[in-house]
């Protein structure tokens, strides 16, 4: 079936039935399985309604809103634009014309794989999400979505060929796994095992909650030993973890650079595929830590216009395993940027001395008392927390360097890793000053500079300067002809 089929109001496949199953299914059941899970370990012979009833009402249910949904969805594709319309009672309609376009996605999670179908998503530049999103098989999903990008002008020429610029390896993937964020791994194991703890609570009879708790108080009364053991033990599995998130999220990994963008496909039970035209960024960043700067490793990400949740959803982190990669993709948004600057701005060391004395010593004043009263033993670990506040504030204070030339501000910063930032002059929507009332006294600023991309904050530094920096990036707005979108 061709594009031009398409241009009357037609349902999508008859799969995706399946697909909406599914999906309703396990939104409606990560929002009751505590629920589920105290009717089927209570089995009352007094229950009004038998729990088989429910078995069978629950999937009835969602297989009369998955028909509801499939059969009052239909859409069309014309030359000019998209069409959508949907709903029983409340109809909705809408349109959306090519050159309103932004981007056009292709994301194929686990249940679509099951059912052989893809998710065609469309994104305008002022929507908060994509407005419009079309079930189709993999094939008619690629086909559309060619169509819609040359429509819009995405792409100039059919005969213009993509040019691969990078792919992962499996040693890559390895490499990203073992470097990867192992504490935001731990968090997150953290948060799930709570949230566990917590749903279970009403289902766990009053002498087993008893025990649970007098095991736990076992564990921390243990010995040195023992407890090293279980950090051990708790690091391997957090290693183990971000290894396979990070396999599952860049495995098939591919950066491609076409006429107008970057086009980007990854992903193995959640496949995507996008592109990020290049007259929608609107600055770079890239960031390494020191484990991965040894073996030449960093993560880079596209800042584009749009609202939060078209930023969140263009916002990729690209892998890139080379510094020639890196510099390929730095001038894409700007040609040459030069080694050294001649115009440089750090941080002043007020900045440290009051973000110590705020979230550091203060905080530390005011716990001890309590805890020196009433958990003498416990009351030393209070000593993590200005150390761990010195180290955190001096860290950025001495790494943080605002450079610039008159095309180009190049901003370098990071804490337990080092993190750049590029963005052009041209690109700047508003410039703001930002004061304390001790930086009023101190002749201190924060420079606020705001970017259809996002914010960037300047903090700490010379009033002077923040003005002259103001008046600098108003003159270069104003003069350019790019503009900032």
């Amino acid at each position: 079936m061709s594009v031009s089929d398409w241009g009357e109001f037609q349902r999508q496949p008859f799969l995706a039935v399946g697909q909406i199953f599914f999906k309703t299914f396990i939104q409606l059941l990560k929002v009751i399985w505590p629920l589920v899970l105290i009717k089927v370990l209570r089995v009352d012979s007094e229950q009004r309604i038998p729990i088989d009833f429910w078995f069978i009402l629950i999937p009835i249910f969602i297989f009369i809103k998955a028909l509801i949904d499939y059969f009052f969805f239909k859409f069309r594709i014309t030359d000019e634009e998209v069409q959508l319309k949907r709903g029983i009672f409340s109809r909705k309609q809408i349109t959306l014309p090519f050159h309103t376009i932004q981007t056009v996605h292709i994301n194929q999670s686990w249940i679509q794989k099951i059912f052989n179908l893809s998710e065609l998503a469309f994104d305008t530049p002022g929507s908060g999400k994509a407005e419009v999103t079309i079930q189709l098989d993999k094939p008619q999903a690629a086909q559309v979505m060619t169509f819609v990008i040359q429509k819009s002008k995405v792409i100039e020429s059919a005969e213009n060929k993509d040019d691969l610029i990078s792919e992962l390896s499996f040693k890559d993937l390895i490499k990203m796994g073992i470097t990867s964020n192992h504490f935001e791994t731990m968090l997150i194991l953290i948060g799930l095992f709570l949230s566990f703890l917590n749903n279970i609570k009403d289902i766990i009879p009053d002498d087993n909650e008893k025990l649970l708790e007098d095991s736990t108080n076992k564990i921390l009364e243990s010995s040195i030993l023992f407890i090293a053991i279980g950090i051990l033990a708790i690091f391997i599995l957090t290693a183990f973890v971000s290894l396979i998130r990070t396999t599952l999220s860049y495995i098939n990994f591919q950066l491609s650079k076409t006429v107008k963008g970057f086009k980007i496909s990854k992903g193995l039970i959640n496949s995507s595929e996008k592109l990020i035209p290049f007259k929608k960024v609107q600055f770079l960043s890239w960031k390494t830590n020191w484990l991965r700067k040894t073996i030449d490793m960093y993560l880079f990400e596209f800042h584009t216009i749009g609202g939060k949740e078209v930023q969140n959803n263009l916002r990729i982190k690209v892998p890139v395993t080379s510094e020639f990669i890196l510099q390929k993709l730095i001038k894409s948004y700007f040609p040459d940027i030069p080694k050294a600057f001649d115009s440089n701005l750090r941080v002043h060391s007020s900045y440290l001395y009051r973000n110590i004395l705020f979230f550091g010593i203060i905080p530390f004043l005011v716990l001890s008392i309590p805890l020196f009263l009433f958990a003498h033993e416990k009351a030393i670990l209070l000593l993590f927390i200005p150390f761990y506040v010195i180290l955190y504030f001096w860290l950025y204070s001495k790494k943080y360097l605002f450079s610039w030339t008159s095309n180009l501000i190049h901003i370098k910063t990071g804490i337990f890793g080092n993190r750049t930032i590029v963005l052009k002059w041209e690109k700047i929507q508003s410039v703001k000053i930002s004061q304390s009332l001790y930086q009023q006294r101190k002749c201190l600023a924060d420079l606020i500079i705001n970017t259809a991309g996002g914010t960037i904050k300047v903090p700490y530094i010379p009033l002077e300067a923040a003005r002259e920096l103001q008046n600098f990036a108003m003159y270069k707005v104003e003069s350019s002809e790019e503009g900032w979108q």
